[in-house]
């Protein structure tokens, strides 16, 4: 192995866990936000957290799964537990936030109302057959749901406001769709990568299991579902984009998109014929199939999933960037830098054999210039146009009052999910609930 690829796992889990508490820092000082933004941003924030608990739960559940240490009262399944149950609320965050932003697709408040009760009642099930020791990702409980709903809200918007034409409102509406394709990326990118697959129906993609002896047939089907529903989505999207390329219309998500879509293409000569499952956990090792996952798969999750969640923050204004906490914001800018830099240098060792010692003063070289480009970036990303209401009709955009409390409310409600889900899995582990319902599988 030309490096540990729990490295890279584990920084990119921190990663996304600090661009989430933050963000949050600024998200809650910043008064000019409206109602829809406002509770985006806490639930973008709140996503990012509870993600990156998941990711280091879920980087230690690898390491016990390769060492071979999963009986029972193993710390493996108090691993995996933290995995899912932290996706559970993950799934929650981003449904929720795809009914409000970039747009509230919801004309009453009582219809939100309605829409939140459903995906709490969603989560309270899934969370209930856990304990309940129903197998892991049975159809059910439609893991992956999220994938369904948030595609269909963002392409529908993406669609809509790319393609409006209204000289008035060309601005915002250009705004409002490139927000919309971003948070899809977010999202589903690391589907996109299997596109390839799916079209030439390759055994990377058509066999996938989502938790291997784990998940049942009908579950790794309704995985391969989903994931061929977000690839069309995204050459949906993509296709989108190159027509108003053709109509002299431009936009950076047509080269972020492009990049996936080719990324995806390579990634077919690569793993096509090989054992290799286009999975973002089996990174590390000397083959070829293992070092392109670990470039690609496992990238996404580590490193561009941060940038696209910080790219929104500050260039969108969802968080405050007045003169009196630029400062503070720019601290953070460099705070992730440093971890940033990190996790690159991290990939780049778990894919070649470099000497600590040459690394790390790669890793000082790095930062020093990262610190000198982060100042003029900055100041360009902040004062660059954040509009997504002008110039559009005032329906798009109904008015719902909603309290500070409530923002306070959900940030205390966030901070206890995560204990609960720490005291679920440490419940899972200690009963052994899913070790004994998978003895019963063999």
């Amino acid at each position: 192995m030309a490096g540990d690829p729990s490295s890279l796992r584990l920084v990119g889990a921190i990663l996304l866990t600090a661009v989430g508490a933050m963000t949050l820092f600024f998200v809650r000082r910043n008064e000019k936000l409206e109602w829809n933004e406002r509770l985006a941003a806490h639930f973008l924030c709140w996503a990012f957290i509870i993600k990156g608990f998941g990711g280091i739960s879920g980087n230690y559940a690898i390491q016990w799964f390769e060492d071979g240490n999963t009986e029972g009262g193993s710390p493996f399944w108090f691993y995996l537990a933290g995995t899912l149950t932290s996706d559970y609320v993950f799934e929650m965050l981003f449904m929720a936030l795809a009914f409000v932003f970039p747009i509230p697709i919801l004309r009453k408040i009582e219809h939100l109302k309605i829409a939140y009760g459903l995906i709490i009642a969603l989560t309270t099930l899934r969370y209930v057959m856990f304990v309940l020791g129903i197998p892991l990702h049975t159809i059910i409980d439609m893991y992956g749901l999220y994938y369904l709903v948030c595609g269909l809200i963002w392409c529908t918007i993406y669609v809509k406001f790319r393609l409006l034409d209204d000289d008035a409102a060309k601005e915002s509406s250009a705004n409002i769709a490139n927000v919309a394709g971003l948070l899809f990326i977010f999202v589903a990118g690391h589907h996109l990568l299997n596109w390839a697959g799916l079209v030439f129906r390759a055994d990377y993609f058509l066999y996938i299991e989502m938790m291997g002896n784990l998940s049942g047939r009908a579950a790794d089907y309704w995985w391969q579902a989903l994931s061929t529903f977000t690839i069309a989505t995204g050459l949906f999207i993509l296709g989108t984009e190159i027509y108003q390329a053709t109509r002299g219309d431009t936009s950076p998500l047509l080269y972020i998109s492009l990049a996936y879509f080719v990324v995806g293409l390579i990634g077919y000569t690569v793993l096509a014929g090989s054992n290799s499952s286009a999975v973002w956990w089996k990174t590390g090792g000397d083959s070829l199939q293992a070092t392109w996952i670990t470039l690609t798969n496992s990238m996404h999750f580590t490193m561009i999933r941060p940038i696209i969640g910080v790219y929104i923050m500050l260039r969108y204004g969802l968080f405050d960037t007045t003169d009196e906490m630029k400062p503070k914001a720019k601290l953070m800018v460099i705070i992730l830098i440093v971890i940033a830099t990190s996790a690159l240098l991290e990939l780049i060792q778990a894919i070649l054999p470099l000497n600590e010692m040459f690394t790390a003063v790669l890793l000082g070289v790095l930062v020093a210039f990262g610190i000198g480009w982060e100042e003029k970036s900055f100041d360009k990303l902040t004062n660059a146009s954040k509009h997504m209401r002008e110039g559009l009709d005032v329906r798009w955009f109904p008015d719902f009052t909603i309290s500070k409390h409530t923002f306070t409310m959900i940030d205390r409600s966030m901070a206890i999910m995560l204990v609960f889900v720490a005291a679920l899995s440490l419940l899972v582990w200690q009963t052994d609930v899913f070790y004994d319902w998978a003895m019963r599988q063999q």
